[in-house]
């Protein structure tokens, strides 16, 4: 709870009733306001979920202004009648307090709003399992809710996907009215939520247009069909999400329709938005992404020669050098990857690969085969240590469980407790039998060394990170975290206060790291390429980026070899490109054969 300033139990309410309502659970913050599950009990004794949204803003003037602008907004919006535009109600009162007990700081705005039973747009996609058509149903009510809005000649102009909710049956609610406006009235805030914006601002004084809210769809059906993205870049809007959607394995026809509420001009972005959803719709029922890579792995053999292990729709498959000499488990495996692990196990070097499906199921293949370790996980990291062990992280109903194999043995499995986990980032291990792993638990990373007596430390605030990584260094292990936005910290872990930020500000989609002569390699992959950060040398104190590609780039691995060159593998464009540190560990492009 240390991200809000109150805790569960407090009261509040209007100055005439001031315990009215009791906050429950806090939910998240953003701009001037923390938002919170509560409970409302009315003079009848009759209990009432809210969702309330509490202003920050303690001078009594801005206040009341707010104030002002709510009931303006309630009014409007009761008047107006949208379908699943969830209207709020206003309050002006004394901050939260305990139970008979006299607040005293000043005075409060609430806005209220009936709880709905649902998560915001992008948790929604990242987590529903109905495919392309759940997505088609769900962009398709957002666009009647919004058109409706537009034929009553208003804008919401803040439509993000905090701001949309969708619930288990994919209704969709569209939230937060505080900037709802007339098209004829002119603006006296401009409002910036970035990443949703179009190029063209807002001006105060000016007047609110449509195509603001267009272009906010836009950015959510990106959202939709690339969940795991981060920000969009509203100056090269449609150029982006177009190499993205291409890079992630939909067809052209369907990246053209993604973009078209993208379009620099305004009077390009579709309107209204019904006809270009219900095309969507047709698109993404007869069109399936192609096999893409979701998981990557790099593995240097014995000769030094860069093996590359991928997952995707399709399953597994080999590329590089390497692969001749070697091939993947046979029999039945996993259909569709999301993440994978591999190493070479045992003392004569057996490929294991271990995965994670689409539904969630953990597999293990070597040379015996595939088989079924665990169902529900949520994240897969590992490696295989110094005593030629296979040891895999990941995250089952929120407990943290290891999964050990090597030649010879049966697969064991271990739940640890002393650390939550909904899905594991990272894991190293540090010395023979030692570990160190990185996760997420609501939205916020943890660092964690199983079996010790530490608890859990966080890194950085609860943001939902996208990925992690973890580097042994001479000063300690180093943890890198992307966060939804694209941006990319580095950590000490140990050190008080924030990380690094690195990367220049370029938004990032992958990330990798390994421990390498003098500090952590990074590797990021994002619309501008491949970035390899690498350790300070020679007179230069500072560390040295190089871009092997421009490309877009989607995924990225890094690895380390027993000759200590690096490798580096990553998904450009759809498609796997290679590169590799030659006997002056200067970096050279791998040519990789063609698939037999």
């Amino acid at each position: 709870m240390s991200e809000s300033r109150w805790v569960p139990g407090l009261r509040f309410g209007p100055e005439f009733d001031p315990e009215q309502y009791e906050l429950l659970e806090f939910h998240h913050r953003g701009g001037e306001a923390e938002v919170w599950r509560a409970v409302r009990t009315g003079h009848n004794g009759r209990k009432e979920l809210v969702a309330a949204k509490i202003m920050l803003e303690r001078d009594p003037s801005e206040v009341r202004r707010w104030l002002g602008r709510w009931d303006d907004v309630s009014h409007n919006a009761h008047r107006l009648g949208v379908t699943d535009l969830v209207v709020p109600s206003f309050l002006l009162g004394p901050s939260p307090h305990r139970p008979g007990a006299v607040s005293s700081g000043g005075l409060l705005g609430y806005q209220i709003s009936p709880w709905v039973e649902g998560v915001p747009l992008h948790t929604w996609a990242r987590t529903q399992r109905g495919g392309p058509a759940a997505v088609a149903e769900v962009l398709e009510r957002l666009c009647r809710i919004v058109d409706e809005l537009h034929r009553k000649r208003w804008v919401h102009r803040d439509i993000s996907p905090a701001n949309v909710l969708v619930d288990g049956q994919g209704v969709v609610k569209l939230i937060d009215l505080t900037f709802l406006a007339p098209l004829d009235h002119t603006l006296t805030v401009a409002v910036f939520t970035p990443g949703h914006v179009p190029p063209e601002a807002e001006q105060v004084g000016g007047f609110p247009t449509t195509a603001k809210d267009l272009f906010a769809v836009g950015t959510l059906a990106r959202t939709l069909l690339l969940p795991d993205h981060g920000r969009l870049d509203h100056r090269l809007a449609a150029e982006q999400a177009r190499a993205e959607l291409l890079a992630a394995g939909y067809g052209e026809e369907l990246a053209r329709w993604a973009c078209e509420p993208l379009a620099r001009d305004p009077e390009r972005r579709p309107a209204p938005l019904g006809p270009w959803a219900g095309r969507g719709r047709e698109l993404l029922r007869s069109h399936r992404p192609v096999a893409r890579t979701a998981g990557l792995a790099v593995l240097p053999d014995r000769s030094g020669r860069p093996l590359v292990v991928t997952g995707g729709a399709d399953g597994t498959a080999l590329a590089g050098p390497g692969r001749t000499a070697h091939r993947l488990p046979a029999g039945q495996g996993p259909g569709a990857v999301r993440e994978l692990a591999a190493g070479w196990a045992g003392r004569q070097g057996e490929l294991v690969v271990c995965a994670e499906d689409r539904g969630n199921t953990l597999w293990v293949g070597t040379a015996a085969g595939w088989w079924e370790a665990a169902r529900g996980v949520n994240g897969l990291a590992g490696a295989v240590g110094p005593g030629g062990e296979m040891t895999v992280w990941t995250a089952v109903g929120g407990a943290l469980r290891s999964y050990r194999w090597a030649p010879g043995l049966t697969l064991t499995g271990q739940e640890l407790s002393g650390c939550p986990a909904d899905r594991v980032l990272a894991a190293l291990e540090e010395r023979p039998g030692c570990w160190l792993v990185l996760v997420e638990h609501r939205g916020r990373v943890l660092s964690w060394r199983p079996g010790s007596a530490e608890p859990p430390a966080p890194l950085g605030p609860a943001d939902s990170p996208r990925a992690g990584a973890l580097a042994r260094t001479s000063a300690g292990p180093r943890a890198a975290t992307l966060r939804p936005d694209g941006s990319v910290q580095l950590h000490t872990l140990g050190a008080a206060g924030p990380g690094t930020e690195i990367g220049d500000g370029e938004p990032s989609l992958g990330i990798a790291m390994v421990g390498h002569r003098g500090g952590p390699t990074i590797a990021l992959a994002g619309a501008g390429g491949v970035r390899l950060r690498l350790p300070a040398g020679g007179a230069s104190r500072r560390p040295r980026w190089w871009r092997p590609t421009l490309r877009p780039a989607t995924r990225v691995a890094l690895a380390m070899g027993d000759d200590w060159r690096l490798c580096l593998a990553a998904v450009v464009e759809g498609e796997l490109q290679v590169w590799q540190e030659d006997a002056a560990y200067r970096w050279q492009a791998v040519e990789l054969p063609e698939a037999p």
